[in-house]
């Protein structure tokens, strides 16, 4: 095998395993078996060498060694991936939950992409561009036959950058260019924040990201403001993110000293009890929380922390069960891999992975489009009805 090609992979391969090791120092006497692994690098290598030199044809060291990755994520468990590039850039928006670009949504309509809503005080809406619009260039280069991640790439860009669009708008029969200015879009994971009756607050938390905590403490003074003395906490549907977010968002109801969450990790910066500090700002006002089969990961966090305190009830049915955290880990510049790092007992112990969240109470809610199907928030009304 070329040697050049030889220490490109070991380095490459090696690079990976340095990323977890750095979050723990390993001490010589009590390396782990499976980190010794010269001897299946050496294999690695061999077999890709070979496949460079005898396969009929011409193949890239990097991509195999992205195959690789693949397959071994792939052998861990279902939570396990590569991530390749496109999809790395969209898991960091995702996480952070803000990236900078125009502020629309966009589907395919005869081959070229087309706007179907446009977010109020967005770089879109002051530009002047409206839903049905279809974009036919950006900045020169034609939209004919891209896919929606492709255009949502060229859309994305740094803050205060200019783009040109060049759109046809239908219902005016006209093609024209368009310049928007790049701005900050902060992707909601707090979504129908609202009062029910004079003193009733109800907000749906959709998912957490790194801006979930934030979102809901301005959620919550907005509640405030209005006068809640109850709220309707909905989880339903929210299938986690962040673990951090669901901790700091627990400490924001639980007093010091209540215990949050028990992790289990090789690497001990996860591996730890956390209890609540004194960051409680919330008061000891009633909270409902509703949760569903769709309610998982973080978001079991949150509710086991909340329901196992005595701080809330918890209204609807059994909860996903995924009680084990993955790390995302670069392995370059544009992928990364996905793993599982911890697993996660309740504050009381309870092993609820492929398990779930009982709820205090369990109720189904009727098929979509009856009267009153949604006889979970109805219960959690009745439960309130001194506030509404």
């Amino acid at each position: 095998m070329n040697k050049k090609i030889q220490v490109l992979l070991t380095v490459t391969i090696a690079s990976a395993w340095i990323a977890i090791a750095a979050h723990r120092p390993i001490m010589a006497e009590e390396a782990p078996p499976q980190l010794n692994v010269l001897e299946e690098l050496k294999l690695f290598s061999k077999t890709i060498g070979l496949i460079l030199e005898a396969y009929v044809e011409d193949k890239k060291p990097r991509d195999l060694y992205y195959e690789a990755v693949k397959g071994m994520m792939a052998s861990l468990d279902r939570y396990c991936q590569f991530i390749d590039k496109e999809h790395y850039e969209l898991l960091k928006i995702n996480i952070k939950g803000e990236y900078a670009g125009i502020g629309a949504r966009l589907d395919l309509a005869d081959g070229f992409p087309i706007i179907m809503e446009v977010q109020p005080d967005s770089a879109a809406q002051k530009a002047g561009l409206l839903a049905q619009d279809k974009i036919m260039k950006v900045d020169g280069v034609s939209m004919e036959g891209k896919d929606i991640p492709e255009v949502a790439g060229l859309l994305r860009g740094d803050v205060d950058t200019a783009l040109m669009l060049n759109i046809f708008r239908a219902a005016t029969n006209q093609t024209m260019d368009i310049q928007i200015i790049r701005q900050r879009i902060e992707i909601p994971a707090v979504k129908d924040v609202r009062m029910i009756g004079k003193a009733l607050g109800y907000m749906h938390i959709a998912e957490f990201r790194e801006n979930t905590a934030d979102q809901t403490e301005a959620a919550l003074k907005e509640l405030h403001a209005k006068g809640m003395k109850a709220l309707i906490l909905d989880l339903r549907g929210n299938d986690g993110g962040v673990m951090p977010e669901a901790i700091e968002l627990a400490e924001k109801f639980l007093p010091e000293g209540t215990k949050i969450i028990n992790v289990n990790s090789k690497i001990p910066e996860q591996r730890q009890e956390y209890v609540s500090t004194a960051k409680q700002v919330e008061g000891n006002y009633p909270i409902v929380i509703l949760v569903n089969q769709g309610s998982a990961s973080a978001a079991e966090i949150f509710t086991a922390s909340m329901q196992e305190s005595g701080r809330a009830r918890v209204i609807g049915t059994k909860t996903f069960g995924k009680a084990s955290v993955q790390s995302v880990i670069p392995l370059d510049d544009v992928t990364a891999m996905k793993m599982t790092t911890a697993r996660y007992q309740t504050p009381k112990g309870k092993v609820i992975d492929h398990i779930g969240i009982d709820p205090d109470e369990l109720i189904e809610n009727a098929p979509v489009g009856t009267p009153g199907s949604d006889r979970q928030t109805e219960r959690a009304l009745q439960i309130f009805k001194d506030y509404l």
